[in-house]
């Protein structure tokens, strides 16, 4: 009985194997004709490789960016009165106060501010001029070796340097604008320093 059962197996078996697909019909394959593109119409891309249109503006890759952050904006304020205010004019902070002139002047001088000192007064053209010393940039000098190695120096900037706010009185009203020396607009963040100390300096009565 087992000999029958073995002998139905490999009948079986062989009759199966004749269902099998043993060619390789690849072999045979022709080789499809070339796609023929009409006239007019673009090639399309066979490679793997990916194609970057050419730049219109072109720039040496090698120019640096200005690593400088955007400038913060003046800070603006006023009194409920509107006795004293601090307004932005053409980039300018302007402190306008209804006051006399010789109080502005006396304001003026007596500026007491940390990193901050008076080095000249003109009173004739109502003209104060202001020595920053900027001490974070000391610090940055006075660092170490391997914390100046591993600081990204172009990303500071030493503002030291002559400031000056210049005075004058338009109507009832006394007008004093910040600046470089030079009469170009200085960092918002030193403009406001100043700027505020004189407001303070009329509001705080």
């Amino acid at each position: 009985m087992k000999k029958l059962l073995l002998l139905a197996l490999v009948a079986l078996f062989l009759n199966g194997c004749r269902y099998i697909n043993t060619t390789d019909p690849y072999v045979k394959a022709e080789e499809s004709p070339m796609l023929k593109i009409p006239e007019g119409i673009d090639t399309p891309n066979s490679t793997s490789r990916l194609e970057v249109p050419e730049a219109e503006n072109k720039k040496n890759i090698t120019e640096k960016s200005n690593p400088a952050p955007p400038d913060m904006p003046i800070r603006i304020k006023q009194t409920d009165d509107g006795s004293s205010k601090i307004s932005s004019e053409k980039g300018f902070p302007v402190l306008t106060v209804t006051t006399d002139k010789q109080s502005m002047w006396e304001t003026l001088n007596s500026i007491n501010l940390e990193s901050w000192k008076i080095t000249k007064s003109d009173e004739n053209s109502c003209t104060v001029t202001l020595h920053y010393v900027d001490q974070a940039a000391i610090d940055r000098e006075n660092d170490g070796f391997f914390k100046k190695m591993f600081r990204r120096d172009k990303f500071y900037t030493d503002y030291s340097g002559d400031y000056k706010v210049v005075c004058e009185q338009i109507g009832a009203v006394i007008k004093a604008k910040f600046s470089k020396l030079d009469g170009s607009p200085a960092k918002s963040y030193l403009a406001d320093n100043v700027m505020s100390n004189l407001y303070d300096s009329f509001t705080s009565e």
